[in-house]
């Protein structure tokens, strides 16, 4: 496999040459995926207001209820006849035109633990530093907030390894669920996309193409941190046509369940652009023209794009920069939520705000609390307050505009 590189891993991976972000995979048996969890986060998060369900999960058994409801709800529709993407670049041929390599377990398990080594390593580096008096009094509340951003400027998430595979412009890169799940069954955030019911995921090229078999109709469950969620494979209803879709209930901020639909084919282009600012230079991860995605939550909505920006990983020592960037958000254009009976549907930003893509870490690093006191776990697995700095950069707003 090529050389997944050390600890600066986002300028590892590819420095030598300008790079192209990608999507990966994702354990649908331990955890849900960064991208995945953002979708709920959209229409989930304290500042969107809570609004009645659509009637019911929209399975097959329901479908002539709710046909004109659904109808009228999707934001940022797709043409007829297009809600499962047809055959992509990476998919439509068995020869892609380049070599195609195979990500084993082993490669899995190794990058895996490369990725949690220079996370833990990070963490506690900064810690010393704290200890040590290098930001103020150890205990002061200034010296922990400059600890806790610069843990999340500095560690590395999925984004930091999956472009690497996705930017590649000579080889296309390919694994399955049986090849990934035990080892990604070890780690938190190991990729991007569900890896339950996984048949292939290609990567390269700028670009990422995930195929799930979703032949049979089944429902089981997952778990995220000490939470059991449904997972299933039914028919859904979108624009008055029945799709069959992976479905995944996840759990929000205000203890509430937003539905994310997968069809049997999800592909996504992928870009990792260095923009000088303003306000500040930073690197982009974009995930964009998503296609076979659907998050249903007072409404049906289809996300168009995400985006995680951060000051070049590079040029960050063990200081705050002068102008620290980190964010991230999801681009759902022409979004809106229906609400019940006589109010008003609601329209918001197209350009939400979501937390930051949590880092890779070992599993047993959680439970056997080894973060320091500055860092509060969460219940998924993840810390809290992974919230990013600064404001969005002005070539987001420009390449993601409201509509």
């Amino acid at each position: 496999m090529r050389q997944a590189l050390g600890p600066g891993a986002t300028q590892g991976m590819g420095a030598a040459r300008p790079r192209r972000r990608a999507a990966g995979l994702r354990n649908g048996s331990s955890r849900c995926a960064p991208v995945v969890a953002a979708l709920a986060v959209l229409l989930g998060s304290p500042g969107t207001p809570r609004v009645a369900e659509s009637p019911g999960t929209l399975l097959a058994s329901k479908a002539e209820a709710v046909s004109a409801l659904a109808d009228s709800e999707v934001s940022n529709p797709v043409p007829d006849g297009k809600f499962v993407p047809p055959p992509c670049s990476l998919c439509a041929h068995e020869d892609p035109g380049v070599p195609v390599r195979d990500l084993t377990g082993d490669d899995a398990r190794r990058i895996g633990a490369f990725y949690s080594v220079h996370n833990i390593a990070t963490i506690a580096h900064l810690d010393s530093l704290r200890l040590a008096g290098h930001y103020g009094p150890p205990e002061s509340s200034r010296a922990r907030k400059q600890v806790h951003l610069l843990a999340q400027m500095k560690t590395l998430n999925a984004y930091s390894y999956m472009i690497h595979y996705g930017a590649d412009p000579d080889t296309v890169w390919q694994a399955d669920e049986a090849a990934l799940g035990p080892a990604f069954a070890s780690f938190s955030d190991p990729g991007i996309v569900p890896l339950v019911k996984l048949k292939r995921a290609r990567m390269g090229r700028g670009h990422m193409c995930a195929r799930y078999d979703l032949s049979q109709k089944m429902q089981s469950f997952t778990m995220i941190g000490d939470r059991k969620l449904s997972v299933r494979i039914d028919d859904v209803r979108i624009q008055g046509h029945t799709v069959r879709c992976l479905i995944m209930d996840l759990p929000t901020s205000l203890h509430d369940v937003v539905e994310v639909w997968l069809t049997e084919h999800v592909c996504m282009d992928v870009d990792h652009p260095f923009i000088d600012g303003p306000p500040a230079a930073y690197e982009a991860y974009i995930l964009e023209h998503m296609h076979g995605l659907w998050v249903h939550k007072g409404g049906i909505h289809r996300p168009d794009a995400f985006v995680f920006w951060v000051t070049p990983r590079a040029s960050i020592g063990w200081d705050v920069p002068k102008q620290p960037l980190a964010g991230a958000r999801i681009y759902v254009p022409h979004l809106r939520l229906k609400l019940p009976g006589f109010l008003p549907d609601i329209g918001f930003e197209d350009l939400r705000d979501v937390d930051l893509p949590q880092p890779i870490l070992a599993l047993d690093y959680f439970s056997g609390d080894r973060y320091p006191p500055w860092l509060e776990p969460m219940s998924m697995r993840g810390f809290k307050g992974w919230e990013g700095v600064g404001p969005l950069p002005a070539a987001m707003r420009k390449r993601f505009p409201d509509r």
